[in-house]
């Protein structure tokens, strides 16, 4: 079976790393946090939250209400902030769940479009929250910035995380 697009395959890449890593730590190391208070599990929470942005993005839905926060927070700072307090008392199975489960729905999501879907821009999908209408970047933009390039980036940071915590 071939991949309905060429995003797929680098998304399910990117998520066998986090993935993986998520693994090797077992429950327990999912509660390790690093000096700016975040532990692993919010680490996959942010993801899966960003990954509901996506879904919502992909589905013409509201994607700060996806994300659990009201029209408020504009910038994502703010955004992660919000995300962060509104997930916080999760235990390490919940944060596990939530970022396991969104990922298919994302992924089941995404075997639905084609390359051409992938290249409507922003405002085609969003048309009740479009961007500035001079942006006329495709979606896929946001499709890889909020997986397998937002993954690596928490690889890293869960990493630098694991390694800190360890020096203490």
């Amino acid at each position: 079976m071939t991949a309905p697009n060429s995003k797929v395959e680098p998304i399910e890449k990117g998520w066998s790393q986090l993935n993986a890593l998520v693994d090797s730590l077992g429950p327990g190391g999912l509660t390790r946090s690093g000096a700016d208070g975040w532990a692993v599990k919010d680490h996959l929470i942010h993801v899966a939250a960003w990954e509901h942005s996506l879904i919502a993005l992909l589905s013409s839905a509201d994607r700060r209400a996806a994300m659990g926060v009201g029209p408020e927070p504009q910038d994502a700072d703010a955004i992660n902030a919000a995300v962060w307090n509104l997930h916080k008392g999760k235990t390490p199975e919940e944060a596990l769940a939530y970022f396991r489960d969104t990922h298919a729905v994302l992924v089941n999501l995404l075997r639905t479009l084609s390359d051409a879907d992938l290249q409507l821009t922003y405002n085609h999908y969003q048309p009740d929250d479009p961007r500035d209408p001079g942006d006329n970047r495709p979606v896929v933009d946001w499709v890889g910035g909020n997986t397998y390039e937002h993954y690596a980036e928490h690889v890293g940071w869960i990493n630098q995380l694991i390694e800190s915590s360890a020096a203490r």
